[in-house]
């Protein structure tokens, strides 16, 4: 099968990402309307349901990944550990110093997080697995 073009994996990334993205927002409306959660914490619960959705459509979908699971999911629970660090303090800090609703903070941790989560995936998480040389 030919390797897909960087544009058609950004495309495919980013319809699966707004897949486990439309989770994550769900999530975070619902317990913070209807059950008072924190935002941050909310936020953070939403991102981690989305991220199983995520590995695995991207595993199969995305980049059609060659590394084992073993491999390919330990680096992506790095990758989106970071992810996730990065999506709360921007929701933190949105919340915190900015008068904008929590949803704008959401927003550009959204977009930042697309970004970070795109790169490491392409060039680790995913990565196919290095060739040994005789």
């Amino acid at each position: 099968m030919p390797k897909a073009s960087l544009p058609k994996k950004f495309f495919r990334f980013v319809f699966v990402g707004g897949l486990a993205t439309a989770l994550q927002y769900a999530m975070l409306v619902a317990l913070v309307s209807l059950w008072q959660w924190q935002v941050t914490l909310a936020s953070s619960l939403g991102f981690t349901a989305s991220a199983v959705v995520n590995y695995w459509l991207n595993y199969k979908l995305t980049f059609r990944a060659k590394n084992s699971h073993r491999v390919a999911a330990f680096r992506f629970s790095l990758t989106a550990g970071a992810g996730l660090l990065l999506n709360g303090a921007i929701v933190h800090l949105g919340i915190t110093y900015t008068p904008f609703p929590y949803l704008w903070s959401q927003i550009a941790a959204t977009v930042a997080v697309l970004f970070w989560n795109f790169v490491g995936s392409l060039k680790w998480t995913y990565a196919p697995p290095a060739r040994k040389s005789a």
